[in-house]
């Protein structure tokens, strides 16, 4: 039987897909253009509250501390929202789904984009942030839009799953808080892997939120060459992720719909 790959699916329902994502940002800011401003200057707050707080204990030996921390800050801010709404989009949208023929993971991944966007505009911040510290720019950036498919496909595969787990076992969303929480501190947003034990720097290496920030730092904020280990680990856990997700909403999708 003939599979239509992500791309062809995608270009068949991007006027759907969009609309949706229109749809979420528009509940989002509610035609607020002080919510738009905030999610632009919120990021750059935020660090330099961090930068201040901590400048004399934590950005000692870490070149370029605030951009380090800045790029940290705006990944695992993307993985935690896009992950968090993803949860109750189905049953958010119970009205919606029983009314339209359309996919219904559609309706996960406006929110994965709207996620996205959201962080997209926090970028705007960042790039001030670069100039003033002097990120060194050079050819490696171009991994850059590699980089953040590869990790859209990792948050859409993980939100396909949360949304149905949240359907059948709602108590999934306390307990994504908490990992969420536990999790901030153990992707290295603020302080270096190298002042942690070796044990704590394995399982760090291994977190695929932190490899996805790993790279973006090394593309953007020193512009080195990406590890071949942490390319690796996002190519894994990127496809490996969106495969299970995506098999397990598609086989699930239709038996919960009665639970909604």
């Amino acid at each position: 039987m003939y599979r239509r790959s992500l791309k062809e699916y995608i270009s068949e329902y991007k006027f759907a897909l969009w609309e949706l994502t229109k749809r979420e940002l528009k509940r989002k800011y509610a035609r607020s253009y002080m919510g738009i401003l905030w999610s632009i200057f919120y990021p750059l707050l935020r660090m330099i509250l961090v930068v201040f707080m901590f400048s004399l204990v934590f950005n000692k030996g870490i070149d370029k501390y605030p951009a380090y921390y800045f790029a940290g800050f705006l990944l695992f801010e993307c993985f935690s929202t896009a992950t968090m709404t993803s949860l109750t989009c189905l049953k958010d949208n119970r009205d919606f789904l029983f009314k339209t023929k359309l996919p219904r993971e559609l309706l996960v991944l406006s929110r994965v984009l709207t996620a996205f966007i959201n962080t997209m505009l926090g970028f705007i911040p960042f790039i001030f942030v670069l100039i003033l510290y002097r990120a060194k720019i050079t050819v490696y950036i171009l991994f850059i839009p590699v980089i953040f498919v590869l990790f859209l496909l990792f948050i859409a595969g993980a939100s396909y799953a949360l949304s149905i787990i949240y359907v059948v076992f709602p108590d999934i969303r306390d307990i994504h808080a908490h990992v969420v929480f536990i999790l901030r501190f153990l992707v290295a947003m603020f302080y270096s892997i190298d002042w942690v034990s070796e044990g704590i720097q394995n399982f760090i290496k291994h977190n695929p939120v932190y490899a996805f920030i790993k790279l973006t730092r090394d593309c953007i904020v020193y512009g080195t060459k990406p590890g071949s280990f942490f390319v690796a680990e996002v190519f894994i856990w990127s496809l490996g992720m969106y495969l299970f997700g995506k098999i397990l909403f598609k086989l699930c999708v239709n038996r919960i719909m009665e639970r909604l």
